[in-house]
C-alpha cells in the first residue's frame, strides 16, 4: 500500500518543521548559542596568561571571530531574519572554531578542550531531531580529534569521556523537553484547526465528510465515522484516508454488508457499551476472523494492511450519535496514551459538531415548514389578472415570521394581501399566521378592504402578542358593470405602485396606522379604475431596506424604474423592482414582492358582468365613458 509508514515519517517532518517551533524557541536558541560565543571570545583573550601557547595570534583570531558571529547573530534576531536554520549553522561554524582553537592552544593538553563542555549541543537543544544528531555527531568528531594527529594524556580521555557525558544528558534533556512542548503545542493547533473545519459547514452531510477527514494523515491512514439512525441502526457510514480508494471501498463494504450491532466488531462494542476501544494488533488472523463481516471485508483488511485501531463513540448533549474508528494502515504504528487523549478530545468536539449542524438543519427543516404554511403554496388563477410573486427570506432562512403575502378570490372579485410582522421567530409566525388567516377570513364577508384592517386591528389587540405590531396592505380588484376597480387600504405599509399602460407610474393608496398599537386607527381607501394593461406591485420594506443603512432604496426610484423599463408583465414588473437590489449581497430582511397585471379587454370584463348577474343587469358602459374613468384615474396617480 502507498500508505506503508507514512504517518510516523509525517510526524517526524512536522516535528522538524518550523511551523513547529515557536518564535521564543528561536530567540532562545539564537541568545544561547550567540552567548556561547561570547564566552568563547572571553576565554580566548586569556591565551596571552596562558604558556605553552602554540599559536596566540590563530587564538586571537579565533575570539574576534567568535565575537563578531556573536554579533551577527544578535542583529539578525532584532532584525526578523533570525531562525532555526540560522543556529544550525552557528552550531557547526561554532564546532570548527573551537577544534581550531584547541590544535591552536596545546591539542589535546590545551587548556581550551573544557570549551567542548560548554559546547556540545547545547544550543543544538533547540534543532529539530536531524539537525540535532548532526550537531552531535559533529562535536564528537571535533572533540576526539586531537587523537589523530598527537598522543592524549590519560587526563585528556578523562575529560572527554566527563564532558561527553555531561553534553549529552543536558543537551538531550532540553531537546525532549523541547520535543515534548513542540508536540503538545502542535496536538493543541490541530485540535484548534480540526474544530474550525468541523465548523465550516452547518450541513450534516458536510459535517460527517469533514468529520472523517480531520485525522488524516496526522494520527491515522484511515478514518471512518458511522453514524446511527434514530431507531439505533448504522445509518450512514463516511470514510476518508490517505488512499481514496481504500477509502470508498470501506464505505462500498459497509453500504452492502451493514455493521451488527450486536456483533464482536470493536465499533459495535463501543457502541453498546459507550466506552473507548483500542485493537493493538489487527493483523492476527483470530482477530481479523472474529471482526470480518464477511471473508471480502476480511480481505480488504489483510490486503490493505490493518495493524491497529482506536474507535470512540460519540457522544452530544447526552446521545450517542454514532462512533468514530482511526485505523493505521500499512505501518507498525500505535496509538500511545497521548494520541488516544487527543483522539478523544477529537471526538468529543467532532461529535458536538455534528450534533450542532444536525439541529440547525432539523431548525431549517421546521422553519422552511412553517414558512411554506405561511405562504400560499400556488397564486390562483383568476380570469382576466396575471399574478406573480417573489419571496426572499433573511440569510439562510432558519428564521420565520415577518414578511407574508396572499393572493385569492374568484374572476369577480379577487384581494390581494402583502404584511410585515415584526421581528423574527416563533413569536412572529404565530402573528403571521394569524394575520394572513384573519384577513382572509374578514375578506370573504367584506367589501372594504379598510373596514377588513380595522377588524383585523380589533382582533390582534384582543390577543397577547406581546405587544408585537404589523403592516400591510390590502386591495380589493373587482370585475363588474364593464370594469376593473381596484380599492387599496393600508395599515402602516408602504403605498402599492400603479404602472398604467402607457408607461404613467406612481404611488396610489396612504400608509395609516399600524396594526395592533391603537384601539380606532385611521385606515384610509383608495379607489381607481384599472384598465387592460394596467399592472399594481405590492412589496415590504424589506426591499427598501435590503442594503440599510448603506444604501436605501426610495419610492421615487422605484417609480422611475418602473416608468423605464415599462414592464408587460407581471413577472416583469417583479424583475424591475429586483434588479435595483444585489441579492446576493448581504440583504438584511425578508423581501415580499405581489404584482397583479389586467389582462382582460373591455369585451370580456362585459361578458364578465353580464354572466356574473343574476337579475337584471344595468346597461353595460359605453367606449367612451370606460375610457373617460380610466382617464381620470390616471390623473389622480401622485
Amino acid at each position: 500500500m502507498r500508505v506503508r509508514g507514512l504517518i510516523s515519517t509525517r510526524l517526524l517532518d512536522a516535528n522538524a518543521s518550523s511551523g513547529a517551533v515557536s518564535g521564543r524557541e528561536v530567540r532562545a536558541a539564537t541568545f544561547s548559542e550567540a552567548g556561547l560565543y561570547v564566552v568563547g571570545g572571553m576565554l580566548c583573550a586569556t591565551a596571552l596568561l596562558i604558556p605553552h601557547v602554540r599559536a596566540p595570534a590563530a587564538v586571537a583570531a579565533v575570539g574576534v571571530d567568535a565575537i563578531l558571529v556573536a554579533t551577527g547573530l544578535v542583529i539578525a534576531e532584532r532584525r526578523g531574519r533570525a531562525g532555526l536554520s540560522l543556529a544550525f549553522a552557528g552550531d557547526l561554524w561554532g564546532i570548527v572554531l573551537i577544534a581550531i582553537l584547541c590544535a591552536s592552544a596545546g591539542g589535546a593538553s590545551s587548556p581550551f578542550a573544557l570549551i567542548y563542555l560548554f559546547a556540545i549541543g547545547h544550543a543544538a537543544g533547540f534543532q529539530p531531531l536531524r539537525r540535532f544528531a548532526i550537531v552531535l555527531f559533529a562535536a564528537l568528531v571535533a572533540f576526539l580529534l586531537p587523537l589523530t594527529y598527537e598522543s592524549v594524556p590519560e587526563i585528556f580521555g578523562a575529560v572527554a569521556i566527563v564532558g561527553i557525558v555531561l553534553a549529552l544528558l543536558t543537551s538531550v534533556v532540553i531537546h525532549l523537553a523541547l520535543n515534548s512542548v513542540r508536540q503538545q503545542r502542535r496536538r493543541l493547533k490541530f485540535l484548534i484547526d480540526a474544530t474550525a473545519t468541523f465548523d465550516s459547514s452547518l450541513d450534516p452531510t458536510d459535517a460527517l465528510r469533514n468529520l472523517a477527514t480531520a485525522a488524516v494523515p496526522e494520527f491515522a491512514e484511515l478514518c471512518v465515522v458511522y453514524l446511527l439512525d434514530r431507531d439505533g441502526s448504522i445509518a450512514t457510514t463516511v470514510a476518508a484516508g490517505v488512499d481514496p480508494d481504500l477509502a470508498r471501498e470501506v464505505e462500498r463494504v459497509r453500504a452492502s454488508v451493514p455493521l451488527d450491532l450486536e456483533g464482536a466488531h470493536p465499533v459495535a462494542e463501543v457502541l453498546r457499551g459507550g466506552q473507548p476501544r483500542v485493537v493493538a494488533d489487527l493483523t492476527d488472523p483470530a482477530v481479523l476472523e472474529r471482526i470480518a463481516a464477511r471473508d471480502d471485508h476480511q480481505r480488504l483488511m489483510r490486503e490493505a494492511g490493518y495493524r491497529s485501531a482506536a474507535v470512540f463513540p460519540m457522544v452530544a448533549r447526552g446521545r450517542t450519535q454514532g462512533a468514530i474508528s482511526f485505523l493505521h494502515v500499512g505501518n507498525d504504528a500505535r496509538y500511545d496514551r497521548d494520541v488516544l487523549e487527543v483522539l478523544a478530545d477529537l471526538t468529543d468536539r467532532a461529535a458536538l459538531s455534528y450534533d450542532n449542524a444536525r439541529l440547525y438543519a432539523e431548525r431549517t427543516h421546521v422553519a422552511h415548514t412553517l414558512r411554506r404554511s405561511l405562504m400560499p403554496s400556488v397564486l390562483p388563477a383568476i380570469p382576466g389578472l396575471e399574478l406573480a410573486s417573489f419571496f426572499r427570506p433573511l440569510g439562510a432562512g432558519s428564521e420565520v415570521g415577518g414578511d407574508f403575502y396572499d393572493a385569492f378570490g374568484d374572476e369577480r372579485c379577487c384581494w390581494l394581501v402583502v404584511g410585515d410582522v415584526c421581528g423574527k421567530g416563533a413569536e412572529a409566525a404565530a402573528l403571521t399566521g394569524f394575520l394572513r388567516h384573519t384577513t382572509v377570513a374578514y375578506a370573504r364577508e367584506a367589501d372594504s378592504p379598510g373596514a377588513v384592517l380595522a377588524r383585523v386591528n380589533e382582533a390582534m389587540l384582543e390577543q397577547d402578542f406581546d405587544g408585537r405590531f404589523a403592516t400591510a396592505i390590502l386591495v380589493n380588484l373587482r370585475l363588474a358593470d364593464g370594469e376593473a376597480t381596484v380599492t387599496v387600504a393600508s395599515a402602516g405599509h408602504p403605498a402599492a405602485l400603479l404602472t398604467r399602460n402607457g408607461g404613467a407610474t406612481g404611488e396610489f393608496g396612504e400608509r395609516g396606522a399600524l396594526l395592533g398599537v391603537f384601539a380606532d386607527p385611521q385606515i384610509g381607501e383608495a379607489t381607481t379604475v384599472l384598465a387592460p394593461g394596467d399592472s399594481l406591485a405590492l412589496y415590504t420594506d424589506g426591499l427598501l431596506e435590503a442594503h440599510a443603512p448603506d444604501r436605501t432604496l426610495t419610492p421615487e426610484q422605484m417609480i422611475e424604474q418602473l416608468r423605464r423599463r415599462s414592464p408587460e408583465r407581471a413577472d416583469e414588473t417583479i424583475d424591475a423592482l429586483l434588479d435595483l437590489v444585489d441579492l446576493d449581497d448581504g440583504v438584511r430582511d425578508d423581501i415580499a414582492i405581489l404584482s397583479a397585471r389586467v389582462t382582460v379587454p373591455a369585451e370580456a370584463l362585459r361578458r364578465v358582468a353580464t354572466n356574473s348577474t343574476a337579475d337584471a343587469a344595468p346597461a353595460p358602459l359605453g367606449e367612451d365613458e370606460l375610457t373617460a374613468r380610466a382617464q381620470g384615474a390616471r390623473r389622480a396617480i401622485r
